[in-house]
């Protein structure tokens, strides 16, 4: 899974109260909060709420899916595709 972090997002991103729980891939056994983007609906990330300690430092982080961010705001009000926007190589597992 190819994931961008951040420790704060916009209101464009919302998350539901309810905990999913991984039944597969990477996430098998973690419990997590589901993000979307408020305008489609599509899911964008995760925030992990518990995993096994391997996961333990991605707890709490706001994790996107770099292949659904159609685009990004920028502090300078710009807006990028976010396929030009240059994320340095991130595995779940690193």
């Amino acid at each position: 899974v190819s994931l961008s972090f951040s420790l704060e997002v916009t209101s464009d991103v919302t998350w539901e109260d309810s905990l999913l729980v991984g039944l597969e891939g990477a996430l098998l056994g973690c419990a997590y909060y589901l993000l979307s983007c408020r305008s489609c609906g599509l899911a964008v990330g995760f925030i992990l709420y518990s995993s096994a300690s391997d996961l333990a430092y991605l707890r709490g982080l706001f994790c996107f899916f770099k292949d659904s961010i159609i685009c990004y705001l920028l502090k300078s009000q710009m807006i990028i595709e976010a396929s030009k926007v240059n994320f340095p190589a991130v595995t779940l597992k690193e």
